[in-house]
């Protein structure tokens, strides 16, 4: 099935049905998908991921366990 089709049948489906859920779920789904976010951020931010993605990669990651021991004074429960 391709990619017209498909959305041709969801068209359908969400026309004729009357579940509010159904319609607040895939109005939700619209709602917070945006396609630039990434282009959004500043380059900072991006540089930071990209170096995070980098040493994970690496093998060069800490256990949550670890980071929770390490920064244990600012967390609070």
């Amino acid at each position: 099935m391709n990619v017209n089709s498909v959305k041709l049948e969801l068209a359908k489906r969400l026309l004729n049905t009357n579940d509010k859920n159904i319609i607040n779920y895939l109005k939700a789904i619209f709602d917070t998908q945006d396609d630039n976010w990434w282009a959004e951020l500043p380059d900072e931010i991006k540089m930071s991921v990209e170096k995070g993605l980098r040493q994970s990669e690496r093998g060069e990651t800490v256990s949550h366990a670890e980071a929770r021991k390490k920064y244990r004074k600012w967390l609070r429960k």
